[in-house]
């Protein structure tokens, strides 16, 4: 069973790999740009849908345009911003680490906490975003949503599980094969005369000002890629920081144009939104009348969207590696499986987005209004900390242009910090009902366990630490050994065996009456053996077999508090599953039970069965040990040569 568990981990996961080969290859911008960018361009797939859905419910479809402008303007703005942030920090810690160094512990974990649910969001929608595609062009799928999308992120997840990487040609093809086809459907609908063009836009009202701003917001899920671009420069060729910048303002420039034109075309087709499936192959449909076209639009739309879900298992890793390594998570998560990468994040955001995708039915439209919480929190306080930043160096800097240059900066960061937050406060009001609430919650939770796993690790920290004249290292002044005997027989020997070659200041063999005459039977093959050990008998009326021995333990203490006691516990150790269940299991509860007693020291004695060896030599070490005799036994053997 072992080997068969192994050969499947090898499949499933591939060889390890060795540390050394772990090595950053330096990306110029060409090859970047699709590697990093995928995110954002990708969501050009469902961001008009969004966008559609909520003029939809306001009535003013036709003021689409105007809001496609406003978003590509909100993007523009944080685009420039971000690139600052880039080059003042070419960080791959990101959002996190600017806010950590500059605004202090608690607004780190708010940002590192908001990054988490913005890529857990980023999965679910990705991967229904996938399965509404599917859906569309594959029409037997029907209302499968749900599975498509599980299905997805189960890929991806054995993808990242086994350390798979998109290759950057693969990469590139992928982007501007997408950008290929947009650009293209975008042409041919320009180009034909026979389109009537919508009707003139309705007078304001309040409830189309709300459908604005909840367009407003809803379109600026554009910007959910940003963060992973603004990490991205130590995975560019140098100077990275340079090239960082300029990959990250040519993928928010090529998402705004291709949203820009995606939403355009949608306007002036009249897709208003109330047929189910991606409004792109809606109006795919209707400009080029042929149904094979939307397989042209669609093939390179989900790959796109596969591969922007599957780099943020990659980020989302990598996040909780940090906050695990500042002991904010579990320090689990910070260490990387034998195929570099790290697991524990991979499953935690594989989990949580595929709860998510099966609560909400994978219907994207309700997945939006969550999405956007975590994004644009961690957007505000990372240009607030590039605020503060930039007014440090300018305390220090003397009066010039570059000082001038720096005040610029820092009114870019600032009119940022501005936008984002109202972005934020947009989205919390407008789709607070709509599962805005979800992502508030979620965040909030996610600080409180945080910090909650930062003051025990503190805590911890503090009862370990070595303090002056320590008596930690101090030798106990007596040690006593316990061998735990069930049953007289060959693991029982080793255990004595090795009680004895510790030498102990007193040893004895403990065993847990329950059937009399099972008891007086090992008595007398005690007898008969001679092993120099003596022989314990703990009564238990009650046929418990570890309440007897934890008394007897406290009963040493009760004498010699500072003594320590060892207790050796013979074990079976088996080769087959199904065995694990036929043995050790009251030794398990003994030993449990036995470490949460001070100066208690359990150590388990292995004896391997047959199904155990895998190989001849594995036989050797279930051999019998040579005796060790003791005093008694020594001054005889002297006494016969004598």
């Amino acid at each position: 069973m072992q080997r068969f568990l192994e050969g499947l981990k090898l499949l499933v996961f591939g060889r390890p790999i060795a540390t050394e080969r772990a090595q950053r290859i330096g990306l110029k911008t060409r090859l970047a740009l699709p590697v990093f960018g995928a995110g954002l361009l990708s969501t050009v797939a469902y961001a008009p849908d969004a966008v559609v859905d909520a003029l939809r419910k306001g009535g003013v479809q036709s003021t689409l345009p105007v809001m496609a402008v406003a978003v590509v303007a909100i993007m523009v703005l944080l685009g420039f911003a971000y690139r600052s942030n880039v080059r003042k920090r070419p960080d791959e810690r990101g959002d996190y680490g600017l806010v950590s160094d500059k605004l202090g512990p608690t607004a780190a974990l708010i940002t590192g906490s908001s990054l988490l649910v913005d890529y857990i969001f980023t999965v679910a929608v990705s991967v229904a975003a996938i399965a509404q595609f599917v859906a569309y062009v594959v029409p037997v799928v029907g209302d499968r949503h749900t599975l498509v999308a599980v299905v997805s992120i189960a890929i991806m997840t054995l993808a990242n599980l086994r350390g798979i990487r998109e290759r950057a040609h693969v990469m590139l093809v992928v982007w501007f094969g997408f950008l290929l086809v947009i650009f293209l459907v975008i042409a041919f609908g320009a180009s034909r005369g026979d389109v009537v063009p919508p009707a003139n836009p309705p007078e304001p009202t309040w409830s189309s000002a709300i459908a604005f701003a909840g367009a407003i917001a809803s379109g600026a899920v554009m910007l959910t890629g940003i963060e992973h671009l603004a990490s991205s420069a130590p995975e560019h060729a140098e100077p990275r920081a340079k090239r960082a910048g300029r990959t990250l303002i040519l993928a928010v420039l090529t998402g705004a144009a291709a949203f820009l034109a995606v939403t355009i075309m949608v306007w002036r087709y009249r897709v208003s939104g109330w047929q189910s499936g991606p409004v792109l192959l809606q109006a795919t449909d209707r400009i080029f009348e042929a149904g094979w076209t939307v397989w042209v639009v669609a093939i390179p739309a989900v790959a796109l969207l596969y591969a922007a879900a599957s780099t943020v298992f990659r980020r989302f890793s990598r996040l909780t590696s940090f906050l695990a390594r500042d002991a904010y998570l579990p320090r689990q998560l910070s260490q990387q499986s034998e195929r570099l990468v790290f697991r524990g994040g991979v499953l935690w955001v594989a989990g949580a987005s595929a709860a998510i995708v099966i609560a909400t039915g994978a219907r994207l439209e309700q997945l939006v209004h969550m999405y956007l919480i975590g994004a644009f929190a961690a957007i505000v306080l990372s240009q607030v900390a590039m605020v503060r930043l930039q007014s440090g160096r300018i305390a220090v800097e003397p009066t010039g242009r570059p000082r001038l240059r720096m005040k610029g900066t820092r009114v870019l960061h600032i009119a940022a910090a501005v936008v984002a937050a109202a972005v934020w406060i947009v989205i919390a009001v407008f789709n607070f009902a709509a599962g805005a609430w979800f992502a508030l919650v979620l965040v909030a939770g996610l600080v409180l366990l945080m910090r909650g796993i930062h003051s025990h690790y503190a805590d911890v920290r503090r009862q370990l630490a070595i303090q002056p004249n320590d008596r930690a290292s101090s030798r106990p002044s007596a040690t006593h050994g316990i061998v735990l005997v069930a049953q007289l027989h060959r693991p029982a020997l080793r255990a004595i065996a090795y009680a004895k070659a510790a030498r102990h200041s007193s040893l004895e063999a403990v065993a847990v009456q329950v059937e009399p005459a099972a008891t007086r039977e090992l008595q007398r093959r005690w007898g008969e053996l001679r092993l120099g050990v003596p022989l314990v008998i703990l009564d238990s009326p009650y046929r418990d077999m570890v309440g007897p021995v934890l008394e007897h333990v406290r009963s040493i203490h009760r004498v010699s508090p500072r003594d320590m006691v060892v207790v050796y516990v013979p074990e079976y150790i088996v080769g087959r599953w199904w065995e694990r269940f036929l043995h050790n299991r009251a030794t398990l509860r003994l030993r449990a039970r036995l470490l949460s007693v001070p100066r208690v020291v359990v150590s388990a004695v292995p004896w391997h069965l047959q199904s155990s060896l895998d190989t001849a030599e594995g036989a050797a070490f279930t051999r019998e040990l040579p005796r060790i005799a003791g005093a008694d036994d020594e001054a005889e053997e002297a006494t016969t040569r004598g």
